[in-house]
């Protein structure tokens, strides 16, 4: 049988601009990214007459998605992140993979972390705090 699997290259990452009718734009650079990720909280429903715990699911937390990039100070999406992260926007975004199925969802940037080294690009993890459910993508 073959595989189904799909590839993460040309999966690209968009970010949303607040409009009315909203426009997204590639994240430029990204080399990696993890996440979104959740659970949910488990509820304790046990009771004197249970005869085992027993258990209810809370709210999901969708989580964070975390992305590695080649930062360039130029870069207009990226000078966004910062500003969202400064002025606690949020924002709308999109994970396009590369047989264009789509995720969507809301976040605020909660993280925007440089770093460099001898031999390294200038590279930054930002990580985005997910509100709301994701929209995954169904068959």
């Amino acid at each position: 049988m073959a595989t189904a699997a799909i590839s993460s290259q040309n999966t690209r990452i968009e970010i949303g601009n607040g409009a009315g009718t909203e426009v997204f734009t590639d994240i430029g650079e990204i080399r990696s990214f993890n996440g979104p990720g959740g659970q949910a909280n488990v509820i304790d429903a046990t009771n004197l007459a249970s005869t085992a715990r027993e258990k209810l699911m809370g709210l999901a937390d969708e989580g964070q998605l975390s992305l590695d990039i080649s930062y360039v100070p130029t870069n207009v999406q990226h000078r966004q992140l910062l500003a969202d992260r400064r002025d606690k926007v949020k924002r709308n975004f999109k994970i396009i993979f590369s047989d264009t199925s789509t995720a969507s969802f809301a976040a605020y940037v909660l993280g925007f972390t440089v770093t460099g080294g001898v031999d390294q690009l200038v590279s930054a993890t930002v990580t985005l705090e997910i509100t709301g459910a994701v929209s995954w993508p169904t068959t």
